[in-house]
């Protein structure tokens, strides 16, 4: 997760993020097209998750600050927080179709 990132990928999937999870704890993001989803906790850990088969496997984490956790959580459906969220998973995305 970048909030700052300039990915050209990440700008152009943000807009179609779809908020599936947002509460105190955690928030998660998901591309509909590929069922990706990028959760990320209060405390700044995310992890980018991918379907495989019937199941659901991790296949990055990593954190971003608790401040900068804590500015998404503030409004998870903004421009910001979707193109972090986004980063993450163009990542995954990518390397799963490469």
């Amino acid at each position: 997760m970048d909030l700052t990132t300039d990915d050209h990928r990440a700008w152009a999937l943000a807009p179609h993020l779809v908020l599936v999870g947002a509460s105190a704890g955690s928030v998660e993001w998901m591309n509909p097209e590929t069922g990706t989803t990028c959760q990320l906790d209060a405390e700044g850990d995310y992890v980018v998750l991918r379907r495989v088969g019937d199941r659901i496997v991790p296949v990055v984490g990593g954190q971003i600050l608790r401040d900068a956790a804590a500015s998404l959580f503030e409004d998870p459906e903004s421009v910001r927080a979707r193109r972090a969220a986004a980063h993450a998973i163009v990542a995954v995305d990518e390397g799963v179709r490469g």
